[in-house]
């Protein structure tokens, strides 16, 4: 393992990226997989692959909708009291139910990627609303998973961009902290050509 990355040496098999959060803070929060709108754009996007993975875990088709790429899905929020959860969460445990399997745009969390508010750049932005990167942002231990996470990101930008509906418009409640700029390039080079 020497030489080699923390997103690296936790880059499994079955493409699960190691949580900076630590589980237990996350099974208390109330923030991610729950939204106050049904078409909210956060909702988690899918590659073909982790929607075919999804599909043999139980969730539906009919949970799913095409994206404007065409490559990927976006899934489709349920109702739940007074907001919307994804479908793959279960509200009494608090537990993904796809969890092993659920899609890069979930494993990421709470980075996002976004672009910028001029659609100049494609940005990784964290979520103001995870309340452990609010305490943590300034570690040196984030810091390096933040170097980490955009050398990993930049590694699989070609996937990225044939998915690119996994880029979100830019929104104000996040905190950018890169821009990533051999994914801005592949994009704007494919809107060239």
């Amino acid at each position: 393992m020497f030489g080699k990355s923390i997103l690296e040496r936790n880059f499994q098999r079955t493409n699960e990226l190691k949580q900076i959060v630590p589980s237990q803070t996350c099974l208390a929060c109330d923030v991610c997989c729950r939204f106050l709108d049904s078409k909210s754009p956060f909702a988690p996007i899918f590659t073909d692959q982790e929607y075919k993975k999804a599909l043999s875990t139980g969730l539906l088709e009919n949970q799913f909708s095409i994206t404007s790429d065409g490559s990927s899905r976006q899934i489709q929020l349920k109702s739940h009291q007074d907001m919307f959860i994804c479908p793959a969460f279960d509200p009494k445990t608090q537990h993904c139910t796809i969890y092993r399997d659920r899609p890069l745009d979930c494993q990421i969390y709470p980075f996002m990627l976004m672009w910028s508010a001029d659609y100049q750049s494609i940005l990784l932005v964290v979520d103001r609303l995870c309340p452990y990167t609010e305490n943590q942002i300034q570690g040196s231990q984030f810091k390096t998973y933040i170097d980490e996470m955009v050398e990993f990101l930049e590694s699989i930008k070609k996937n990225i961009a044939q998915n690119y509906s996994l880029i979100s418009r830019f929104q104000e409640d996040v905190i950018v902290v890169r821009r990533l700029q051999k994914l801005t390039q592949l994009i704007v080079n494919q809107c060239v050509n």
